[in-house]
């Protein structure tokens, strides 16, 4: 669960940072490239703990059914997330700032309540051990 929230809060700070940039009334290229690289990083390895966790828990015979719901929504976040990375490539970012600047509003805040209803379901099965 440690490695759980390393990840979320390595996300936070990507997202907060990308936030500021997209305050900007033009695109900083490079800032942005950097940014999304190290969220991308760090929601990979969120998504492969998260599921790593879930798989954990139902094996012990934890009767949760959060956890299933969990594990596969994180599973199918993944295709959601390729698909923002997909269609705004850096030269699509640059070329429609504003439109990118809409999109990682909505991309962001799916981000925020994924990694909510993480915590949400997982603390409680790791509290006792805390």
């Amino acid at each position: 669960m440690e490695d759980l929230r390393r990840h979320h809060a390595q996300m936070l700070a990507a997202i907060d940072e990308l936030e500021q940039l997209t305050q900007s009334p033009s695109c900083d290229d490079k800032a942005v490239m950097a940014v999304r690289y190290r969220l991308t990083r760090a929601s990979s390895a969120r998504r492969r703990e998260v599921v790593a966790l879930c798989e954990r828990l139902i094996n012990a015979g934890a009767a949760d059914p959060a956890l299933r719901s969990l594990r596969d929504s994180t599973n199918l976040s993944r295709a959601t997330s390729s698909s923002h990375i997909g269609t705004w490539t850096l030269r699509q970012v640059v070329a429609d700032w504003p439109g990118y600047v809409r999109a990682s509003a909505a991309m962001r805040a799916a981000l925020r309540r994924e990694m909510a209803r993480e915590a949400a379901v997982l603390t409680p099965h790791f509290a006792a051990a805390m």
